[in-house]
C-alpha cells in the first residue's frame, strides 16, 4: 500500500499496519522516536497522526498484543507516550499527556458486567 508523505514514515507504517495487528510491538517506540526527532511536512504529520491514533486504538482493543514487549522506559519523558506503551495498554497513562488528537482513542476499556 502506498501512503502519503515520504518513506521516512515507512518503518513506522509497516510496524503499525502489519506487526502490531499480529501482536508484535518490538521496534515501535524506536521508529516513532525517529519521527519525533525530524521535521515533517504537513502531509507527513497528518499521516503520522493517523498512525499514532491506530497505535492507541490497537493497544487498547487487541487482546493478543504481546505483554512482554510492553516494557515502559521510565527514563523517557511522559510526553513521549510511545515509550510508555505498557501504561497506554493498561489505561494508566495520564490522558492529559497525550496530544489532544489521541485522547478520544485512549478511552478506557469498558467493563462488562454479567
Amino acid at each position: 500500500m502506498h501512503y502519503p508523505g515520504s518513506t521516512r514514515l515507512g518503518t513506522y507504517y509497516e510496524l503499525v499496519s502489519y506487526a502490531l495487528p499480529e501482536g508484535e510491538v518490538l521496534g515501535l517506540a524506536e521508529a516513532r522516536q525517529t519521527l519525533a526527532d525530524i521535521p515533517l511536512t504537513n502531509d507527513e504529520a497528518d499521516v503520522l497522526a493517523l498512525l499514532d491514533e491506530s497505535v492507541i486504538h490497537q493497544l487498547r482493543t487487541l487482546d493478543w498484543v504481546d505483554e512482554s514487549q510492553l516494557r515502559d522506559d521510565p527514563a523517557q519523558p511522559l510526553v513521549h507516550w510511545w515509550w510508555h506503551l505498557g501504561k497506554v495498554r493498561a489505561g494508566t497513562y495520564p490522558v492529559e499527556r497525550l496530544p489532544e488528537s489521541l485522547r478520544a482513542s485512549y478511552r478506557p476499556k469498558k467493563t462488562v458486567f454479567a
